[in-house]
């Protein structure tokens, strides 16, 4: 059993709240900072590692909140009358056994306990010449083009994990294994339909890196952290290759999808749309990424909210579909499918509010956690018909959060953005950047319970809303970020060099 840390009695209204309408007391009652720490403490615990898109963690998770909104009440808006949406999706795997690293005078090296990849091409074979690189201390730089099509084996201190991922990444080597103390492991990996891989990474035993620096006549200490602040570079005209052995089978990779049909019959047929991530990273290198603020949180408020609209009295009267997408960390892959293969008519869509990382308060170099309690970005509101943003406006008299309106450059890197290009009136809540976005540090003792359930009242009003303003006025076409340019989890920057997608 969870044990919950207990919070002080919170209601998620700010001062200079008003309170709700009479008719939605009901619902707005029911979102609350403890429950949402009892569900947030699910989705990010260790029992859904992460929720790793096609990883086992995920298929739970996304089985445990179809069972939280058939307990509400919703109806079930997937295939063959389930909760699922199913994405087109397959799982490669390694055969360790059967996979090697070969190289000069004979050198033979089995995966199997001495090689793991996170990260690899559906190539049966990868080759280059080999190097050596060392990365320690303090921005350790590379020239550029050193390492390309290299097998390089490199050694980082801890706090250039992330960092020498990205810079040895740039350089386009063939593959890139890093010198790790403890049994590498490696990760199953999703092959979208159509679409392969770029690129191979993984780990590699201090024992199997040396027998390949004996191998290639280099140097022990090429395997040494020593000093800091050392960058070194050993490149030599001796060729290494990989031969990948892959397994492929269908992979369970589904949206969530619930339906409460309106109230009134004139109207029903049209909805709104209200979505959030279920997805992280989940499992990489045998560590756990638990997610809760990315996008645990989101997912927590978008299940207040299905809980407050089931439990009202009074039903919205145009129809209201709820999404837990999957694949966000893969590039909004999710969200694309559905807009691409959608269930309802996308004509008959109202507008789209998307919900992602709403539990921690923004933290920069400039701007203290503390600054942020009660603050959230709304993003996109003005793209598209600009009465939106004034609803919102005026649902938020109930819940007085303090909007900001200076990360619209974060507009492109979730999941609304593939309804804004169909054609959606769409608005976007965040909370903004923070040190363990996309760290293994994103954890449920640190996310600020009442920020989820105030978003979460905040977005159940305007639904509500919403559904009696009727259809937005379709947004005007303009530049956005393409959803091909988020990283896919696996070449995720650290925290400071990257916008976050969510």
């Amino acid at each position: 059993m969870v044990q919950l840390a207990k919070l002080p009695p919170a209601i998620a209204q700010y001062d200079g709240a008003v309170p709700p309408p009479e008719t939605l007391v009901t619902g707005f009652d029911s979102i609350s900072a403890e429950q949402s720490q009892a569900w947030l403490s699910i989705l990010a615990g260790p029992g859904f590692e992460g929720r790793g898109t096609g990883q086992l963690g995920y298929v739970r998770a996304s089985h445990w909140v179809a069972g939280k909104v058939a307990e509400f009440g919703l109806e079930p808006m997937g295939d063959g009358g389930t909760y699922f949406q199913m994405l087109p999706m397959s799982r490669q795997t390694l055969d360790l056994t059967q996979s090697k690293l070969i190289g000069p005078t004979d050198l033979s090296i089995p995966f199997f306990k001495n090689i793991g990849f996170d990260r690899f091409s559906n190539q049966p074979e990868v080759s280059g010449k080999i190097a050596f690189v060392k990365l320690v201390g303090e921005a350790p730089k590379l020239e550029d083009n050193v390492l390309r099509d290299r097998i390089v084996v490199y050694v980082t201190d801890t706090q250039n994990e992330g960092r020498a991922s990205f810079l040895l990444g740039r350089q386009r080597p063939a593959a890139t294994l890093r010198v790790v103390t403890d049994e590498p492991k490696s990760t199953s990996q999703l092959q979208r339909a159509s679409r392969g891989q770029n690129g191979n990474s993984g780990t590699i035993s201090q024992s199997a890196a040396m027998l390949i620096v004996n191998a290639t006549g280099g140097s022990a200490d090429w395997l040494k952290i020593g000093e800091k602040d050392s960058v070194e570079v050993h490149q030599l005209e001796m060729d290494v290759k990989c031969q990948l052995r892959i397994r492929e089978e269908p992979a369970a990779v589904p949206n969530v999808l619930a339906w409460q049909q309106g109230s009134d019959p004139a109207l029903r047929d049209e909805y709104i749309v209200i979505g959030a991530h279920l997805d992280h990273l989940g499992i990489q290198g045998g560590t756990m990424f638990p997610g809760a603020d990315d996008n645990g949180s989101g997912s927590t408020a978008l299940l207040n909210i299905a809980k407050a609209i089931a439990a009202n009295p009074i039903k919205p009267k145009r129809s209201v579909l709820f999404m837990w997408f999957a694949a966000e960390e893969m590039g909004l892959v999710g969200s694309a499918y559905y807009c691409d293969h959608p269930i309802l008519p996308l004509e008959k869509m109202v507008c789209m509010l998307n919900i992602d990382m709403v539990g921690r308060n923004e933290e920069k170099k400039d701007e203290l956690a503390s600054e942020n309690e009660n603050s959230l970005h709304l993003i996109g509101s003005e793209k598209g018909d600009k009465s939106l943003k004034e609803l919102i406006l005026d649902a938020n008299k109930y819940v007085n959060l303090a909007f900001e309106y200076d990360e619209e450059g974060v507009f492109g890197r979730s999941d609304q953005i593939n309804f804004f290009k169909k054609g959606t009136s769409v608005a976007f809540l965040f909370g903004g950047f923070h040190p363990d976005y996309h760290r293994p540090t994103d954890e449920p003792s640190k996310i600020n319970y009442k920020k989820i359930a105030s978003a979460a009242r905040l977005y159940y009003l305007a639904l509500h809303m919403a559904a009696e303003h009727g259809p937005f006025k379709v947004p005007v076409a303009e530049e956005v970020k393409p959803a091909a340019e988020v990283k896919p989890a696996a070449e995720v920057k650290p925290a400071a060099e990257v916008k976050p997608a969510g």
